[in-house]
């Protein structure tokens, strides 16, 4: 996308979205906001009957910018396993994104204290991880230092983005390799009797423990629920499991708190600082 489109995106009508969509006619869509998304805006689309949910990019809140074609490639392999919504219709350009809408629960954090809902979310991931790698690794490295220049001139924030970066810097390639979503937080697992997975924005090849290390570090499991998850996935966790797993929770939780400061910078807010509170307490 160039700059001209980025620009143009902040203030796309999501009926000016619509009618991009190949048959569509934007009059004939009821569209509904969808409250709760930082990085994006989100509405749920009704259009002959069917619903499908419509994900507009918000490039002043975004520091780190993906390649859109990895994810719909991704997307399209997950949706075929079963795990994952169908694409109905992206335009990357435009950051324009319609998938069709997936029944059932969204999870809560309760979810992610039962073990066996853990279990649950264990043997899914197992299915994600056989996956097809993509052939593009995540560079956190790269993503660190993007929120390190923007915290820059932010005093308060940029001596423990600084921190954070050294963090991310030092995490060990351990040279496994899988297929990950990378943001396995309860709000994007729907539970219809079978768990799928939604907004795969973040999803590219990574080490399979980070999707772990995200669900423990996000929803602060204690060790208890943490070894249900990873004993499950790994199906009976050895040494080595356990310290690369703590390897990814460390630099998890260092990439939250950039991810955090980001949007504190431009957004503050109570429930965003107590967040990094926690985070940099854990950190030390």
């Amino acid at each position: 996308a160039n700059a001209g489109d980025r620009s143009m995106n902040d203030c796309l009508d999501p009926h000016d979205a619509i009618s991009l969509v190949p048959g569509w006619d934007p009059l004939q869509a009821e569209i509904e906001e969808l409250k709760g998304g930082l990085s994006n805006r989100t509405y749920l689309v009704t259009y002959g009957g069917e619903r499908s949910v419509l994900r507009l990019d918000i490039e002043d809140t975004n520091v780190v910018r993906f390649d859109r074609s990895y994810e719909l490639s991704i997307m399209q392999v997950a949706h075929d396993a079963g795990i994952g919504p169908e694409v109905m219709f992206a335009d990357s350009d435009r950051g324009i994104l319609l998938t069709r809408f997936l029944p059932g629960r969204t999870w809560n954090t309760d979810d992610m204290k039962s073990g066996e809902q853990l279990g649950r979310l264990a043997r899914l991931l197992r299915l994600v991880h056989s996956l097809p790698t993509c052939g593009k690794l995540i560079n956190y490295p790269k993503e660190a230092a993007a929120y390190e220049r923007f915290l820059s001139q932010r005093e308060s924030l940029n001596t423990f983005a600084s921190r954070c970066v050294k963090i991310v810097r030092e995490t060990p390639d351990r040279g496994v390799v899988a297929c990950c979503h990378n943001d396995i937080i309860a709000g994007n697992v729907i539970d219809n009797g079978d768990l799928k997975l939604i907004d795969w924005e973040y999803a590219l090849d990574n080490d399979p423990l980070f999707d772990i290390a995200c669900a423990i570090a996000f929803h602060d499991l204690d060790e208890r629920h943490s070894a249900i998850l990873l004993d499950t996935y790994a199906e009976g966790a050895g040494v080595d499991e356990r310290e690369r797993l703590a390897e990814q929770q460390r630099t998890c939780d260092a990439l939250h708190w950039l991810w955090f400061a980001a949007r504190q910078a431009v957004s503050p807010n109570g429930l965003q600082t107590r967040h990094m509170e926690r985070l940099q307490q854990r950190i030390h």
